[in-house]
């Protein structure tokens, strides 16, 4: 729903897109997999899933019901699914990585209180398998926690073919010199480990110093092949000198680890202009993107009115998949069709760049 403002605001702005050329996009050859789509529950069916009411009460969690028109009424984990199911098979993305999400760990290694969001790779499995035709399993292991290496073991052996880890969210910082047994065994085990770095909004953090793009040299160096989801970068009303120097600490990592990649996720969000143009200037960098969409965190053509024909803006605009959405327009924006494969590629290792 949007206010006669509003609606008027994008007639404008449309009007103003006939005024640039329309941006040349390869189509993708496939096949395309998101590499990064969010599982997520609040405990409803005994999916194990947990949101604090810190998190409930946050603006993107009711905008999220609404957009995939959910509501509270004891089959929420169950309706999420299902509303992910229906927009994957409909889109253009013939497979989703699927991500749980670990909670924060104290000193000791213990559960934490202070954890907002927890989606537990049970649940992250019982899903998965019940659609394999669509899901990848990316599991997620604070390696804080006492039993990491025992959980990475586990969940290996079931299937993992990827790890997530959120530093500001999880308390992590990732440059610890005691994660190198974690980030050796992910190697052994040929897990792809991502790690969120750049700006969060979505959730409590412990602020952005961890999630630094320099601090994945000690995976790197332990043989992880690692993607650094939203490339280091931030919003347009964040700190521009801090997120431009995770971006270069990015650039500078990837000149020296050929085995470090960039996804693109929520980098075609509305508060997220700048990113995608700052980035297709760093060749370098765009021969290692990764699509990924951060789904349902959703994109807005809007945002790229001068990147845009008006055709493209209106058909965009009125896209309600959401993986579909994002899929075309990073297509429109000049993505190169190999960052809609890669993650396929990575996945089967063949023909890397």
């Amino acid at each position: 729903m949007i206010t006669r403002r509003d609606f008027l605001g994008g007639v404008g702005l449309s009007a103003a897109a006939l005024l640039f050329p329309e941006t040349q996009a390869e189509n993708a050859v496939g096949p395309v997999y998101d590499f990064h789509t969010h599982l997520f529950g609040v405990g409803d069916g005994g999916t194990g899933c947990f949101l604090s009411d810190n998190q409930r009460n946050r603006i993107n969690y009711k905008l999220f019901l609404k957009l995939l028109g959910l509501s509270e009424n004891g089959r929420l984990d169950q309706d999420y699914v299902a509303a992910l199911v229906r927009q994957l098979r409909s889109s253009s993305v013939q497979k989703a990585v699927l991500l749980a999400y670990d909670g924060r760990y104290d000193e000791k290694g213990e559960f934490s209180d202070a954890t907002n969001v927890y989606v537990p790779n049970d649940y992250l499995f019982d899903v998965v398998n019940q659609y394999p035709d669509l899901f990848i399993p990316c599991i997620s292991i604070n390696p804080k926690r006492r039993d990491a290496l025992a959980e990475l073991d586990k969940w290996a052996e079931a299937g993992a073919r990827a790890l997530k880890i959120h530093p500001p969210t999880q308390n992590v910082d990732p440059e610890e010199k005691r994660f190198r047994p974690f980030y050796r065994r992910m190697a052994e085990h040929n897990i792809i480990l991502m790690v969120h770095t750049g700006a969060e909004h979505a959730s409590d953090t412990v602020g952005d110093e961890f999630s630094d793009p320099g601090r994945l040299l000690p995976a790197l160096e332990e043989g992880c092949t690692v993607i650094a989801s939203h490339a280091g970068m931030g919003s347009f009303f964040n700190n521009s000198e801090i997120f431009e120097q995770f971006f270069q600490n990015l650039k500078n990592l990837m000149a020296n680890f050929p085995n470090l990649y960039a996804d693109t996720s929520i980098l075609a969000h509305m508060y997220r202009w700048r990113n995608i143009p700052r980035i297709l200037r760093e060749e370098e960098v765009t021969k290692r993107l990764v699509h990924g969409s951060d789904w349902p965190f959703p994109s807005n053509a809007i945002v790229f009115w001068n990147r845009l024909s008006l055709s493209q803006l209106l058909e965009l605009s009125s896209e309600e998949n959401l993986f579909e959405r994002d899929f075309r327009l990073k297509q429109a924006l000049g993505l190169p069709s190999l960052a809609f494969e890669l993650g396929a590629k990575l996945l089967h290792k063949t023909s890397l760049p």
